[in-house]
């Protein structure tokens, strides 16, 4: 049987990996040569600030009459895939995965994270960001071509099917640059990677050097109460916290501590 590749993206109701929950599902769906597109936004209860629609554009008032993730087209057919033999692509899979997750999507396929086989196959490029990324190595016209073919008119919107699609053509430069040996992409994926800046709370854009010099109690806290479903963030607090045995001590204490509490 051919493999299938899903290329995802998701839009959600924030980045903590914990509360917020999936706002849009969009993928393409890639098995020999046929390419399907899939996008659906989905209903949520939570009411999202003006900070959150300014990043994707989705208003709750878009969301009224549209159908729960778990019974989205899209997500029933991701859930078919959802098998071993199969690969879940997305340029930074941590936010997705705990998203589909919250619907009960116990993932099964093979990770790929373009994101982390860029920063060690690329490693000639200057950023890793995904658009800096497509204009880097020539991507576009390929993405187009696609665009084309899945009746996607607008490849430049901020939207999840366009950044699905882009994660596709980035995919398939990886893929070439380790001669078609797909399962070499899913062991980079899995090996844990050095986290350069904070992505989430009021940190954000913070790198985690200058968080551990002025306020190293917050990678305690991050390392306690995030880190243990999340192993590049787990394997960077731990990386700073045992610059100094004291905080690093107290982390595996409070740990304990935690983990005492939720077994």
């Amino acid at each position: 049987m051919t493999p299938i590749y899903y290329c995802v993206d998701v839009e959600a109701t924030g980045v903590d990996l914990k509360n917020d929950r999936l706002i849009q599902l969009a993928f393409l769906k890639v098995q020999g040569e046929q390419i399907e597109a899939y996008n659906d936004l989905c209903y949520t209860d939570i009411e999202m600030n003006d900070t959150v629609i300014a990043v994707h554009h989705i208003t709750n008032a878009m969301l009224e009459d549209k159908y729960w993730p778990y019974e989205t087209d899209s997500f029933l057919e991701l859930e078919k895939g959802n098998i071993p033999e199969n690969y879940f692509i997305a340029h930074g899979t941590t936010l997705d995965i705990a998203m589909l997750e919250h619907e009960e999507l116990d993932l099964q396929m093979q990770v790929i994270d373009t994101d982390k086989c860029a920063r060690k196959l690329l490693q000639e490029a200057d950023s890793y960001k995904l658009e800096d990324l497509i204009t880097r190595y020539s991507l576009r016209e390929r993405a187009e071509t696609i665009a084309r073919r899945i009746g996607l008119d607008n490849l430049d919107a901020h939207d999840a099917l366009s950044d699905a699609l882009w994660h596709y053509v980035l995919f398939e430069l990886l893929r070439d640059r380790v001669d078609g040996d797909v399962g070499k992409l899913v062991t980079l994926t899995a090996e844990p990677m050095m986290l350069e800046k904070i992505t989430f709370g009021k940190h954000k854009g913070k790198s985690f050097e200058a968080v551990f010099e002025k306020e190293p109690l917050a990678l305690v806290w991050m390392y306690v109460n995030m880190a243990r479903d999340w192993p590049d963030l787990e394997y960077t607090t731990a990386y700073w916290l045992k610059q100094k045995a004291f905080f690093w001590e107290k982390a595996q204490k409070e740990r304990r501590e935690a983990e005492k509490l939720l077994f």
